[in-house]
């Protein structure tokens, strides 16, 4: 099984947007993270497979946003083997993100029904701690490059971590190593 958008990037995201600003409930907020986040901060050869909705800070009628995502051509949560974008609903327990601060939040799509959000720089940065892989680096990278993110915002983004993520000995060590990223990349760009 196979969907007709195979990859995510801000332009398709942005489509994706338009597409589901005229089918979803009017007062319908989509709080989104990761990669597809990345990429609508200006990240331009940012792709990604999903687009993450972080459901604890989204306002969705969840039955009619399912059906107003497959009308707009992106299916929510398929099965496995799926081979295609989708959206990802990130659910509580799986969520490596810090609490937001209101008002510190990122409009990333103001449409007539919908709007889409994220997470500051930083708190994007700190959820990326827990794997921390070579995309990982690469989305911190930009973020702290374009975006401006500081060790010290990232420091204090992890602080507020679910306790799960924020006291995990994996995250406490990646955190060290971006510390040693960060200044090698002032290195580098000097």
């Amino acid at each position: 099984m196979s969907g007709d958008v195979k990859e995510i990037n801000e332009q398709k995201a942005m489509q994706y947007f338009a597409k589901l600003d005229e089918l979803v409930n009017p007062g319908t907020v989509l709080f989104i993270i990761g990669g597809s986040a990345i990429a609508l901060l200006g990240a331009k050869i940012r792709v990604t497979a999903d687009i993450d909705v972080a459901l604890p800070y989204s306002k969705i009628d969840i039955a009619a946003f399912i059906k107003a995502s497959i009308m707009a051509g992106i299916p929510v949560d398929p099965g496995f083997g799926y081979q295609g974008a989708y959206i990802e609903m990130v659910r509580p327990m799986m969520l490596t993100l810090p609490t937001p601060v209101e008002g510190q939040e990122i409009v990333l799509f103001p449409g007539k029904n919908l709007t889409v959000k994220t997470c500051s720089a930083a708190d994007l940065a700190a959820s990326k701690l827990y794997r921390f892989g070579d995309q990982d680096r690469e989305d911190i990278q930009f973020l702290v490059q374009v975006c401006g993110v500081t060790f010290e915002q990232v420091e204090e983004s992890v602080s507020r971590l679910p306790p799960r993520f924020r006291d995990d000995v994996l995250v406490r060590d990646n955190l060290e190593n971006l510390r040693m990223d960060m200044a090698m990349w002032r290195e580098v760009q000097q």
